[in-house]
């Protein structure tokens, strides 16, 4: 079996797209998604940029990038949650009842 982080490039500037890291991978983009969220269980440090220029997966290749990651990653956090309890509020309050 392979390691998915052996796939990864280093830094940002060289993210690959989902699309791109699945046809390296020979495999579907669920596919490759889920042996991302194994890796990072595990402890793997592997970053995401919403960037549409340079948008992907990579390895960072410093502390910024990692920073960066972070605050992207709580922001989406955040954004879900917002969505979700006005969701849940909307259901609470009847619905399309």
């Amino acid at each position: 079996m392979f390691n998915i982080v052996d796939f990864l490039p280093v830094g940002e500037e060289n993210a690959v797209t989902m699309i791109e890291l699945a046809n390296m991978l020979n495999c579907s983009k669920r596919e490759a998604r889920a042996l991302i969220y194994e890796a990072r269980c595990k402890g793997a440090v592997i970053c995401s940029s919403p960037d549409s220029a340079k948008g992907g997966y990579f390895l960072p290749k410093n502390n910024d990038e990692v920073r960066r990651f972070i605050m992207f990653a709580e922001h989406r956090i955040n954004s879900t949650k917002e969505a979700t309890r006005s969701a849940k509020k909307f259901l609470k309050n009847g619905g399309f009842s």
